[in-house]
């Protein structure tokens, strides 16, 4: 759910209020059985991925009722037939996931470029109900599409591999789908970590659970709404031709990227805390990395973990000697998974080549640079947060013409003179170079914090999560959160 408009908390408080009061009746007259809990959760989902997006409604009830009825049916099957209703399930949801989400692409990016696509063709398929014409093609993905769809996926074989193939509730699977915190960005949960949280669920609202969900908010919210949206008006895609710029703007949304997306997850995970739920931490300080292969065990972690689970460790099976082959193409797929463009492609392949790299120079590099170096994890730091600042560049740019102009200006020497550099400095105006430069410090400040929390091997947000951290926080964040909030950058991937 975006939690940046206005509408979510509204339908959450205007559920809430009455149902909470009826439940709280209900229980003290022993009149509330189990089973409402799981009831209330459901509808409270369901209305809010109504809210979100009613035009794809339709679909994600039609992909729950087909997805519970085939793992029913699954369950009751062995051997071969179970392989053959699981194989059939994970095709279908891929394809409805390639239909909303990579049909344009592959007509007008992969097909075009061989034959000549007429600008009306999506006008073209489109058939006519009730007098309305209604496109086939689909211009704007269901919400969380992508997410909702993995852990459909990740059921199903987790499903057929379990060895108690125990039937399960309609009610309890979706909520397993459609759980409102975390379905339209994460975390992908599994079944052996969500499901059992979600069976028979009863609301807990502890004062330990009120306790630590309220810190998540906290620290979430700051994220997304005061370091996240502060950061978003001050990057400019056009600038091609100065190569400060193009660094300076990448920079900006490599920070922008984690505040948002972690500051999302971290407000998911607050929510569903407060509920009773633990959801899986998504994020473990990834740019305190020392390597991009650290980064990516601190990344979008059950993203990562999704990939090496089912599209990895399957496609290299006993071939381990194609290992590295295998682990590119896994890279390159995670890349396309995020968005239906080349840059994606190439910021997936990207990473991939990077993880080679590391694969078989990391060793001797890290044997040369220490014997120069009293510090060389320093350098490895700053080598690997640069990398990933390249690979935003990747990801920041949609438009495939001005993502290679970018790349050629800064590879030209000549497009870092002192007089580029300079109009860096002179580009804003005194009151936007405070503002950002007040963002910037606190931006560095909470980076600084996890830095802390790791040299002294605690938890990555112990600091940041503290008692006394936490109020301040909230604080900041009624007083700096950005008057017009940006939409989180993975709402509709």
């Amino acid at each position: 759910m975006n939690y940046s408009d206005f509408s979510f908390w509204w339908i959450l408080l205007l559920f809430s209020v009455p149902f909470f009061t009826v439940r709280f009746i209900g229980k003290s007259l022993n009149l509330w059985p189990r089973i409402y809990d799981s009831i209330g959760l459901m509808a409270l989902s369901m209305l809010l991925f109504f809210n979100a997006s009613a035009s794809s409604f339709v679909v994600f009830v039609f992909e729950i009722i087909f997805n519970y009825l085939m793992v029913q049916y699954m369950l009751r099957c062995q051997g071969n037939k179970a392989k053959l209703i699981a194989t059939i399930l994970i095709i279908f949801n891929v394809a409805v996931l390639a239909y909303f989400k990579y049909l344009i692409f592959f007509v007008e990016d992969v097909i075009g470029l061989f034959v000549n696509i007429p600008e009306t063709w999506q006008s073209d398929y489109s058939i006519n109900l009730l007098t309305r014409n209604f496109s086939l093609v689909r211009t704007r993905i269901p919400p969380g599409v992508s997410f909702y769809t993995f852990q459909m996926i990740a059921f199903v074989v987790d499903s057929l591999n379990s060895r108690r193939k125990k039937p399960i509730g309609f009610v309890d699977y979706i909520n397993f789908v459609s759980f409102f915190p975390q379905i339209v960005a994460g975390p992908i949960e599994r079944r052996t970590s969500l499901f059992p949280q979600i069976q028979g669920f009863r609301f807990k609202f502890t004062a330990d659970n009120i306790y630590e969900g309220l810190r998540w908010l906290s620290l979430g919210i700051f994220m997304k709404f005061v370091l996240g949206d502060n950061i978003a008006p001050y990057i400019d895609l056009t600038a091609t031709s100065n190569a400060w710029f193009v660094w300076f703007y990448a920079f900006l949304f490599t920070l922008r990227i984690y505040f948002d997306f972690a500051g999302y997850s971290f407000v998911a995970l607050g929510i569903a805390r407060i509920l009773g739920i633990k959801l899986t931490v998504n994020f473990l300080a990834p740019y305190t990395s020392q390597s991009i292969n650290e980064f990516w065990r601190r990344w979008h972690i059950t993203l990562s973990t999704w990939f090496r689970d089912y599209v990895f460790l399957p496609l290299m099976g006993s071939k381990k000697k194609l290992a590295p082959f295998f682990l590119f193409i896994t890279f390159t797929l995670s890349g396309f998974w995020h968005g239906a463009a080349w840059n994606f492609i190439i910021w997936g392949a990207y990473h991939g080549a990077l993880l080679l790299v590391l694969r078989y120079l990391g060793r001797p590099f890290s044997r040369v640079v220490g014997q120069y170096v009293n510090k060389p994890q320093f350098v490895s730091w700053g080598l690997t947060f640069g990398a990933v600042n390249l690979g935003c560049l990747f990801f920041m740019e949609t438009d495939i013409h001005r993502l290679l102009s970018k790349i050629q200006t800064i590879i030209t020497p000549w497009a870092y003179s002192p007089s580029n550099l300079g109009e860096l400095f002179t580009h804003y105006s005194v009151n936007q170079a405070t503002a950002l430069g007040i963002i910037l410090t606190l931006a560095i400040m909470v980076l600084l914090l996890e830095h802390i929390a790791v040299w002294q091997q605690k938890f990555e947000y112990e600091l940041l999560l503290s008692p006394w951290l936490s109020p301040a926080l909230l604080g900041l964040t009624i007083i700096l959160a950005a008057n017009i909030p940006s939409e989180f950058i993975y709402f509709e991937f």
